[in-house]
């Protein structure tokens, strides 16, 4: 009896053969790629509008004769590879000292269609990364969310992470990340800006960052012909992120001050280092700030959305380390407030504050045309409060790393501030009416 079953099993497992002649056994699995070609460090920015465009750069540490990106309307058919677009990118180089470098690559997707879900990988056309999705903005006024984050900085991996997580988390339907600078600790450290996107993990390859430059992110290596203190961030910065070149004319600020329309919203990234450090060469100070200024007169006047949002790291009105910005302070507020400015998010304090809805001419006055702004810091290097703009400020807090949720829609505006075990810290709404808008302080009135 036991040999008639093994006799069965063995012609059994003989017309199993046969009835799927796919299965090889004893095929050679294909090849593993080199370890050095396989993408890595992928983010998604915009370097043109977000309703028709996406831009992606990502890593490689062997450099790669052909980095291109494919990319194609989001489909559930796994057969959707029949229907994409290959784009060839451009090339750029890490110089990660002692004679190494590594591979940086930069792809624009355009002419996509509004509203519209796209998926897309990157790679060499033989080694590939996973398939990861974005999103086109409408083409009009649509309501929609974004993260909003302050310095990362220090111990970015171990504990920026946890912030990153849990805002993609709390808002997993937001349409981007705004980081108000210093990033990292020293803008020159490759292994920094390794820790950073290890931090973020699969959410910066679906989910668009929209960085402005702190004063970190302008670290050069010390004891090097170009260690001074510069305007320029270092090529790092530029490899990392692909960013509109639709700034003020410096060539030392491309791409490190600009603006991006998204949905009646005017972002605005402004790099403010020229106002904020008195360490610059005075008349390389006053050329950059007289050609922001012109630039920022410009596209704030001539601004057709509905709100309008300033990004900078350094504050207008500092709560910490008993920093007093005056001279920026007396060449940004005015301008803020004359251009009917909504709010303005910064970093750089490494605590938690923000300001009523404030004039220029600091007088708390809800009801009447001012601007908010906020400090926040996701990482976790904290500094002591000072009371310099105690008055100010509808809401200060210290020692906690923070995410904020902002909501936008054609005439309101909800901004709700979260500590990482997501406990609401801080909440505000604005309503809108042609220029002038209403404010409530949520947090007041609970």
């Amino acid at each position: 009896m036991v040999d008639r079953i093994r006799r069965l099993s063995g012609s059994l497992f003989v017309s199993l053969l046969l009835f799927f002649p796919t299965v090889h056994l004893g095929r050679e699995p294909d090849p593993s790629p080199q370890p050095g070609v396989i993408p890595s460090r992928i983010i998604l920015t915009w370097s043109g509008d977000p309703a028709g465009s996406q831009a992606v750069t990502w890593r490689t540490e062997v450099p790669l004769r052909s980095p291109q990106a494919q990319v194609t309307k989001l489909d559930a058919d796994p057969h959707f590879e029949k229907e994409v677009t290959t784009i060839l990118g451009t090339s750029a180089v890490d110089d990660l000292g002692n004679g190494r470098v590594a591979g940086h690559y930069t792809v624009n997707f355009t002419g996509l269609e509004a509203g519209t879900k796209y998926c897309y990988r990157v790679g060499d056309g033989q080694v590939w990364s996973e398939w990861n999705s974005f999103r086109t903005a409408t083409s009009k006024p649509d309501p929609f969310r974004f993260i909003y984050l302050g310095d990362a900085q220090n111990n970015i991996k171990s504990m920026c992470s946890r912030t990153f997580r849990q805002a993609y988390a709390t808002a997993p339907d937001a349409r981007f990340m705004i980081h108000a600078g210093d990033l990292v600790n020293e803008g020159y450290d490759d292994s920094l800006w390794g820790e950073w996107c290890e931090a973020l993990g699969f959410i910066s390859a679906n989910l668009p960052s929209l960085p402005v430059v702190g004063n970190h992110d302008l670290h050069r290596i010390p004891g090097r012909p170009d260690s001074k203190l510069v305007l320029r961030a270092s090529p790092l910065w530029s490899h990392h992120f692909a960013l509109p070149d639709n700034g003020p004319e410096v060539e030392e600020l491309k791409s490190q001050s600009y603006f991006i329309d998204y949905q009646g919203v005017r972002l605005v990234f402004l790099d403010v280092n020229a106002f904020a450090n008195e360490n610059f060469e005075p008349v390389e100070r006053t050329r950059v700030q007289k050609k922001e200024l012109d630039w920022l007169n410009t596209i704030l006047g001539n601004n057709p959305n509905f709100w309008t949002i300033v990004v900078q790291h350094q504050a207008i009105f500092s709560i910490a380390k008993n920093r007093n910005y005056a001279e920026m302070r007396a060449a940004l507020a005015p301008l803020y407030e004359k251009n009917h400015v909504d709010l303005v998010f910064q970093g750089h304090d490494h605590a938690y504050g923000r300001t009523h809805k404030i004039a220029a001419e600091h007088i708390v006055d809800p009801s009447a045309p001012g601007v908010i702004y906020a400090i926040s810091v996701c990482g976790p290097k904290m500094y002591t409060l000072h009371e310099l703009h105690r008055e100010l400020m509808a809401k200060v807090v210290e020692q906690k790393q923070f995410f904020q949720i902002v909501e936008v829609s054609a005439h309101r505006l909800l901004y709700t501030a979260y500590s990482i075990d997501c406990a609401v810290a801080d909440k505000f709404e604005l309503c809108k009416n042609g220029k002038s808008s209403t404010y409530v302080d949520r947090c007041s009135a609970r």
